[in-house]
């Protein structure tokens, strides 16, 4: 009877533990089968976007609940015809130029000095940089682009060998009087400012700190900055309706310009970088900095959309949502997160002419339809 009694709790022990089990292998097996869909899904809308908007080269990335679920690339590096099935094609690791999604990248390296007591957001930047010692401008304001700062300085060649010091010398010379401050004011002068003060502060170049502090941390194990000499530049040649834009029109690549435009990557390595954001990873910064950063700061002219820390910020559906653009001669590129339930999409493309917006609302609508997407 003893005998009995424990082999039938053995037995139940057993089925007690065994369905958790079961049901993890149907959870694994519906993950699967979810993302399969969603792979043909995705596959098939955006091939046609592609051809639709006659882009040549792409790159889309999906982070679902803290998790990458989606990355692929679309088009080839040759661009004689749209649909060449001999070319090199595209893949998530295709590098493009980012363009002004460098800047998030600028943004949490300042909050990084911030953190360390390095830095104050309300210090004038003349207590860094002697180009702008009489300036009343903060750092603040660089962030939040309300310095009033004008973009009047181009950038140059890496070969015309402006230095640093003079870039910074001439943008002091474009500030008046007259420059108003505290409204908004798209500004890549202010963040290469910005980066000019990371590297005041750290002792180390721009470039050199960035991937230190963030680019290896987060494993973007092929992004970084051209500098005239090494093979970081994107696979991915600018074009513009389909044509591939020459060298002399194209935009120069300039050091004092990195901060602001300069990061090379791709898809699968913004992600990762991206994951660990939305995570709040305290290799890069504290908790609190991650939600400092997307808090509404100044009012933009985009409609409800308000700059917080670096971010981009509005409010839809009762969430935050935060996200970047980019654009340079020959490049479209956008980044949209939701921080609270850690879903993101990354789009970069080869084309001064893609339609990111319908592009990024094509995606959210599959990801809906594949409930990815709540």
């Amino acid at each position: 009877m003893r005998i009995l009694v424990t082999l039938t709790l053995l037995i139940l022990s057993f089925q007690t533990f065994a369905i958790p089990f079961e049901l993890t292998k149907t959870e694994i097996t519906n993950t699967v089968l979810k993302k399969t869909e969603l792979k043909k899904t995705l596959d098939t809308a955006l091939k046609e976007v592609r051809l639709k908007h006659n882009i040549p080269t792409m790159a889309v990335a999906v982070i679902s609940s803290g998790e990458l679920v989606y990355a692929e690339g679309f088009g080839s590096l040759t661009y004689d015809s749209l649909e060449n099935t001999k070319a090199t094609p595209a893949t998530e690791k295709t590098l493009f130029r980012i363009a002004s999604i460098s800047k998030l990248f600028t943004a949490q390296a300042i909050m990084q000095l911030v953190e360390k007591h390095k830095i104050k957001l309300d210090d004038t930047i003349g207590q860094y940089l002697p180009s702008f010692k009489n300036s009343t401008i903060t750092i603040r304001q660089l962030l939040t682009h309300s310095s009033g700062l004008k973009d009047k300085i181009r950038p140059v060649s890496v070969q015309s060998n402006r230095s640093t010091r003079e870039y910074l010398d001439a943008v002091s010379k474009t500030i008046s009087k007259n420059t108003k401050q505290a409204n908004f004011n798209y500004s890549d002068t202010g963040f290469n400012i910005l980066g000019n003060i990371i590297s005041s502060v750290s002792g180390i170049k721009f470039e050199e700190y960035i991937n230190n502090n963030i680019l290896s941390p987060t494993h973007m194990a092929n992004s970084g900055y051209f500098n005239g000499k090494n093979n970081l530049k994107a696979e991915a040649e600018p074009t513009h309706k389909g044509e591939v834009i020459n060298i002399a029109r194209q935009r120069p690549f300039d050091a004092a310009f990195n901060p602001s435009e300069g990061l090379i990557s791709n898809v699968f390595d913004l992600s990762q970088w991206l994951k660990a954001t939305l995570a709040q990873d305290t290799d890069i910064l504290q908790k609190k900095t991650y939600r400092e950063m997307i808090v509404p700061q100044i009012k933009t002219t985009w409609g409800n959309i308000y700059v917080g820390l670096g971010w981009q910020v509005f409010e839809e559906n009762n969430e935050i949502v935060a996200r970047h653009a980019g654009s340079v001669r020959g490049y479209k590129s956008l980044l949209l997160s939701y921080p609270k339930d850690k879903r993101a999409i990354i789009l970069l493309t080869n084309s001064s002419t893609a339609p990111r917006w319908e592009i990024t609302d094509l995606i959210t609508e599959k990801l809906k339809q594949t409930k990815f997407w709540q």
